[in-house]
């Protein structure tokens, strides 16, 4: 095995980039694989970018302070986590599940029949009144009955945002309702 790759890499020999991805390739392919295939990441686009990156920082490489394949697997690690967390950080698409998905006969109507009674008609504007995210995770949670992990799961979101957006909506839900109480029953102290 050759350890002369990255100086001849440096030095501009173009016979020593294919033999070091002949040498190396496999190792950083597994690598690659390991880190974002459970994320569903391009692995080949992944192992490009790391030989492009070893190309770059070839002439870095100091034989003195560990091997080529140490080098070499220390940018491929580097690469791979900025790409793990750049993957974590991108919204990920929600999966369509008509099946879940709120029915307009579900939802509570802006516009509700006086016959279903105040209660529901103040209930109900509440909820109109919520961002997007928080009647999301609201209905998913208590129309649903799911977990937070669940929905966290489903939507794609970190499971730490879905509880908060669960305690905010539902906090928002009590100052609205609380605030729409009229002044008799406020006076009598009748709980929300």
């Amino acid at each position: 095995m050759s350890t002369a790759f990255l100086h001849r890499i440096a030095s501009g020999d173009a016979s020593a980039v294919a033999a070091c991805l002949d040498e190396y390739g496999g190792v950083v392919w597994s690598l690659a694989e390991r880190y974002l295939k459970p994320l569903g990441e391009d692995v080949e686009d992944a192992v490009q970018e790391i030989f492009v990156d070893v190309w770059r920082s070839a002439g870095r490489y100091n034989p003195a302070l560990g091997s080529e394949a140490s080098f070499i697997a220390t940018i491929a690690h580097r690469r791979l986590i900025d790409r793990q967390r750049r993957a974590a950080s991108r919204p990920r698409p929600v999966p369509h599940e008509p099946h879940l998905e709120p029915r307009a006969t579900d939802r509570p109507a802006t516009h509700t029949p006086a016959s279903l009674g105040e209660d529901v008609a103040r209930a109900a504007d509440a909820f109109n009144k919520l961002h997007t995210d928080e009647q999301q995770a609201l209905w998913f949670a208590l129309y649903h009955g799911m977990s937070h992990d669940r929905i966290a799961t489903l939507t794609g979101h970190p499971l730490g945002t879905v509880k908060t957006r669960i305690r905010r909506g539902l906090i928002r839900l009590r100052e609205l309702l609380d605030g729409s109480r009229g002044p008799a029953t406020q006076a009598r102290g009748v709980a929300p």
